[in-house]
């Protein structure tokens, strides 16, 4: 996680009607003052007092000065950036216990949008590969079931770019033996993997394939029952092996979450 993450965060806050959690409302603005304080003063010097110009001068040779640390980097910037640092760590260690409220409050818009969508799959038995030329020759109600899913992609996908931007920037990524998969932040049920199996194609940069999710249900999952999620299908897993390399695993205090894994991709849109 990186400010700039955390910043676009804020900005998803904004754009939903969420208030910014307090500590990172605090934290960008300290993090601005810190920045600004690495900064020259500038401005004309002729119209300063004495006691102005002393001051000036003051400022600029601490920031101009030769630096022996951070790779030598002069003035203010050691300081400024040890400062941002720790404040980054602050802001994401006080504000992750209040994700869980926001998450939940955006529960019944998720509902709300994938309704049609979960109706198409369960009752009309309509998937991915499910075309037009197919649809058009069934009942009047499972034309329209379809239209309304495809309507139901489009109303799903900011509210699900923003679970899994809250995932990356706060390193809560869910992680598998292959690497992270968010198909578990959108399952009611039990329909949902950790190896690309619910990504189109099976490419996890790509979008979850909802229909194959809606089979079971679809719900935006908070932390709470993600992280009882992927804990309880690693202990049905688990228990599978030998009893050696899982007791390695538990062991080893392998983590259900990722720490950083850059910015969020852009979900594409409806294929069809």
């Amino acid at each position: 996680m990186n400010w700039d993450s955390l910043r676009v965060f804020a900005q998803r806050c904004d754009a939903f009607g969420i208030a910014v959690p307090e500590p990172l409302a605090r934290g960008l603005r300290l993090f601005d003052v810190a920045e600004a304080h690495a900064k020259i003063p500038g401005g004309r010097v002729l119209d300063l007092s004495d006691d102005e110009l002393r001051e000036r001068i003051t400022h600029i040779a601490i920031r101009r000065h030769d630096g022996h640390d951070l790779r030598s980097l002069t003035g203010m910037t050691p300081g400024v950036s040890r400062v941002q640092d720790q404040l980054r760590a602050e802001v994401v260690r006080d504000t992750v216990p209040l994700l869980e409220e926001i998450i939940i409050g955006l529960q019944p818009h998720f509902d709300e949008a994938a309704a049609p969508l979960v109706d198409a799959a369960q009752r009309h038995g309509i998937t991915y590969n499910t075309t037009s030329d197919f649809i058009v020759d069934q009942p009047a109600e499972t034309i329209a079931a379809y239209r309304a899913a495809k309507k139901s992609w489009f109303a799903m996908e900011p509210i699900a770019s923003f679970r899994i931007l809250i995932s990356r920037t706060f390193g809560l990524e869910p992680m598998g033996s292959s690497g992270v998969d968010f198909s578990v932040l959108f399952a009611e049920g039990e329909s949902w993997g950790h190896n690309g199996r619910y990504y189109l194609e099976g490419k996890t940069t790509s979008h979850l394939d909802w229909f194959a999710l809606a089979s079971a249900g679809l719900r935006l999952n908070g932390i709470a029952v993600l992280h009882r999620k992927v804990q309880e299908r690693r202990a049905v897993e688990f228990s599978q092996k030998a009893p050696a390399v899982a007791r390695e695993i538990r062991e080893a205090g392998e983590s259900v979450f990722a720490t950083d894994h850059g910015p969020q991709p852009p979900l594409p849109s409806y294929p069809r």
